[in-house]
C-alpha cells in the first residue's frame, strides 16, 4: 500500500493537532474527520479538504479510510476501536487504550482476532530526539549500568482550566483518573 487513507475521530486538543500534521506525512492522506461538536468540526474543517462527519459510525462506514486515528475523550476509545476492527479498519488510538481494564481487554481481544489489521497506541514522546538519544546512550552502555532513575518533569503542569475544558477530564468514568492516567503514561512509557 503506497498511501494509507486516514480518518480522525475527535477534533479537540490532540485531534486538531493531528489534522495539521497530515500535510507533512508521506504515504498517508487525511480523507475524513469527525467530531460531535460542530465548533470542533468547523475549526478543523477549515484546515483540510477531508470529508466531514458528525457521527463516527457513519465515517467508519463510508469506505473513505484504511485507518482511523482515535483522539476522543478516553471513555470512547474502546467503543470506536471495536467498530473500526469490525469494519476492517486499522486503528491508531491516543492513550490510554481504555478507562477500565475490562474495556482494554475487549479491544486487545478484538485486535488479536484481526491480525491482518495494524493496531497501535499513540506515545509520541518516543519520537522526541532528546528521549531517543537518551535511550541510545543507555542501550549502548555509554552511561554504565543504570541503578537508579530520578524523573522530574515540571513543564507538563495542567491548570484547572485544562481539566474544566471537558466534563470527562479528571473523572473516573471519563478518564480513569486524573494526571496519573492523562499525562503520566508518557513518563512511564519512556522509563
Amino acid at each position: 500500500m503506497d498511501n494509507v487513507r486516514f480518518g480522525i475521530v475527535g477534533l479537540g486538543n490532540m485531534g486538531a493537532y493531528h489534522v495539521e500534521t497530515f500535510a507533512d506525512i508521506k504515504g498517508a492522506t487525511l480523507e475524513a474527520i469527525c467530531d460531535a461538536v460542530p465548533r470542533n468540526l468547523e475549526r478543523s474543517g477549515q484546515k483540510t479538504r477531508a470529508r466531514q462527519f458528525a457521527d463516527y459510525q457513519e465515517m467508519l462506514g463510508s469506505g473513505l479510510m484504511d485507518a482511523v486515528l482515535i483522539a476522543t475523550p478516553h471513555f470512547l476509545h474502546p467503543e470506536i476501536a471495536l467498530v473500526a476492527f469490525d469494519r476492517g479498519i486499522h486503528v491508531l488510538c491516543e492513550k490510554p487504550l481504555a478507562v477500565t481494564v475490562g474495556q482494554g481487554r475487549k479491544v486487545l481481544e478484538a485486535a488479536a482476532k484481526t491480525p491482518e489489521l495494524k493496531f497501535g497506541l499513540m506515545f509520541q514522546m518516543r519520537t522526541n530526539p532528546l528521549y531517543r538519544k537518551l535511550r541510545e546512550l543507555i542501550m549502548d552502555g555509554e552511561l554504565g549500568e543504570i541503578s537508579r532513575i530520578t524523573w522530574i518533569v515540571t513543564d507538563w503542569f495542567r491548570t484547572w482550566a485544562y481539566f474544566a475544558s471537558g466534563g470527562w477530564r479528571a473523572t473516573w468514568a471519563g478518564e480513569g483518573g486524573g494526571v496519573l492516567i492523562n499525562q503520566c503514561p508518557h513518563n512511564l512509557d519512556l522509563m
